[in-house]
């Protein structure tokens, strides 16, 4: 489609940065002022492009979603040079690990961006409409920033204008943190339409820019944080939650939303843009850079293999043998690990599963973990991507970068949102049911449709679930749709955090006892956890990055 733009690729008001750049030092002619900029909409436009921008670095490399690692999905290499997804592993992050830095630099950028338009757009002379939806798009994207932050760092300087290098700010509680999140969010949903007509706002019959439904949808996100730990809320946050999920549910039609019927084309190239997505963060595929295109095809493959993989992420063992069978988990995890020569050729005597061992016993494939394939993409015989769903069976990509949609929100987890929610605050359980069977009987193999089996073993039918019985439901089977997503705005551990389960994730990390696989053959996770004493909030929540305490002194628990 020759006349789609794509927004992390527009810069004509933000400075090009680089994962080991200072989010804080710019040129003067990156700066957004009130001065120099807002006199007509090509200005405004070019203040949204900008935040654009810094909503796809937020996501581009792995860095900034290493606290993600804490979640019982993903597991790190223990070696090479992935020491800073094992100290997010093993709940014992530092204040110099490039991934707490990251998360922190790169989505104050993104709420620098936000602050710019928020406190100097107002006087454009442009129509309401476009006013609205420039303030609408840069309300959404704040809170956004603040929401991931204060889930993994808990309290926040609570930056709203224009200056981020502020010496003297205090910190903000959790709670002060969430009603900026949620006036954001509700002041967003007032001034956003519900679908956009034109490039780059919409291409490829998606909006690209943030929409009402998207707002709502993020709502009942945030909701059911507040409803958990660590505000504890209760059952009057997640009945708001269930009522945001409800708004958009019901007007799921006239939406367009849908889940996909197969479940390999939920993260396919071929299937990237489309309507099972509510909210996603669009990659340039011809930027040729790691701000603006997504790093991820190669991150999950192994090293070893022959392909270049990263290894970045790692499935956890646990969780993989307790996912239910069906074509979600062959479309998550590579169902046999494969191996390629030079030419990238798969080597059709190396098809082997992942705990597989050699006539002398030794492993086959070294990291001996499940690996994951939501990001990985094949290529043709001459190594050029195929917009098609991935085929662990086929040659694999090779190239470092992609224009893959990051489904940040899919309406699966909208439906679970209200399953769950509903459940939990006394709401509509026949229609939570309904929701719950619409995402798990197309994940799961046809034997095992309309009924549960929960993680600890216990199967129960979906019709004949209690409200306690089909909210846990939901949460778990929220998990297996987004496992190894780290860049979906509910992760698992996001949802875990809200649950107060991450320090289950540390005690079975500390003990790692070796799983049966398979008869004869078990495994053990790989990173070991040395600070074995969990020590609360300060086990969960991220150091203050050194450099920024080192600016500001008030950054302390």
């Amino acid at each position: 489609m020759k006349t789609k733009i794509f927004l992390g690729s527009l810069m004509m008001a933000s400075v090009v940065a680089t994962a080991c750049s200072d989010f804080l030092t710019e040129e003067p002619k990156g700066q957004l002022t009130p001065e120099t900029y807002f006199d007509s909409q090509e200005a405004l436009d070019a203040s949204v492009y900008a935040v654009y921008e810094k909503v796809n670095q937020t996501q581009s490399w792995t860095n900034p979603m290493y606290p993600q690692w804490q979640g019982d999905d993903i597991t790190a290499n223990p070696g090479s040079n992935k020491q800073a997804c094992a100290e997010l592993d093993a709940f014992s992050s530092t204040n110099n690990n490039k991934g707490t830095k990251d998360a922190w630099n790169l989505h104050y950028a993104l709420i620098k961006a936000c602050n710019q338009i928020v406190n100097g757009a107002g006087d454009t002379p442009v129509n309401a409409t476009e006013l609205n939806i420039a303030m609408g798009q840069a309300r959404f994207w704040r809170a956004y920033a603040y929401y991931y932050l204060v889930r993994i760092f808990g309290p926040l300087p609570l930056v709203t204008t224009d200056e981020l290098a502020q010496s003297d700010i205090q910190l903000s509680s959790v709670e002060e943190v969430y009603k900026l999140i949620v006036d954001d969010l509700t002041q967003a949903e007032g001034m956003l339409p519900t679908g956009y007509d034109k490039a780059p706002r919409n291409h490829d019959g998606v909006d690209a820019y943030v929409t009402r439904q998207a707002v709502q949808s993020t709502l009942s996100a945030v909701y059911m944080s507040m409803a958990g730990y660590p505000l504890n809320k209760g059952t009057e946050y997640y009945k708001l939650a269930a009522a945001k999920a409800k708004e958009v549910i019901d007007k799921e039609g006239e939406y367009g939303f849908f889940l996909e019927s197969n479940w390999n084309e939920v993260y396919s190239m071929g299937h990237n843009y489309n309507k099972a997505t509510v909210l996603g963060i669009d990659n340039s595929p011809n930027n040729g850079s790691w701000d603006h295109d997504s790093e991820l095809t190669s991150c999950c493959r192994f090293e070893g293999l022959g392909d270049g993989g990263w290894g970045d992420a790692w499935g956890e063992i646990k969780f993989w043998k307790n996912f239910p069978e069906g074509p979600r988990k062959d479309a998550i995890y590579a169902p046999k690990i494969t191996f390629e020569d030079a030419d990238g050729k798969i080597d059709p005597n190396k098809i082997v599963d992942w705990w597989e061992l050699d006539a002398e016993g030794n492993k086959i494939v070294e990291a001996y973990h499940p690996m994951f394939c939501i990001f990985t993409t094949n290529a043709d015989e001459k190594g050029n991507e195929l917009a098609q769903p991935y085929n662990y069976l086929e040659r694999n990509y090779r190239g470092m970068t992609n224009g893959h949609r990051h489904r940040v929100i899919r309406y699966s987890e909208v439906l679970l949102w209200y399953a769950e929610s509903a459940a939990r605050s006394g709401g509509d359980l026949t229609l939570a049911k309904t929701c719950l069977k619409r995402v798990h009987n197309r994940a799961v193999n046809a034997a095992d449709a309309d009924k549960f089996t929960y993680m600890d073993g216990t199967t129960v039918g979906i019709d004949a679930m209690s409200a306690e019985q089909l909210a846990q439901a939901a949460y778990e089977e929220h998990g297996w749709e987004v496992a190894g997503c780290w860049v979906s705005m509910v992760t698992r551990r996001s949802d875990e955090f809200r649950m107060e389960e991450l320090k289950k994730n540390f005690d079975y990390r500390v003990a790692n006892v070796p799983l049966e696989i398979v008869p004869g053959i078990k495994a053990s996770e790989s990173v070991s956890v040395t600070k074995s004493t969990w020590a609360g909030d300060n086990s969960i929540y991220l150091p203050y990055p050194d450099t920024e305490v080192e600016k500001n002194p008030n950054l302390k628990r």
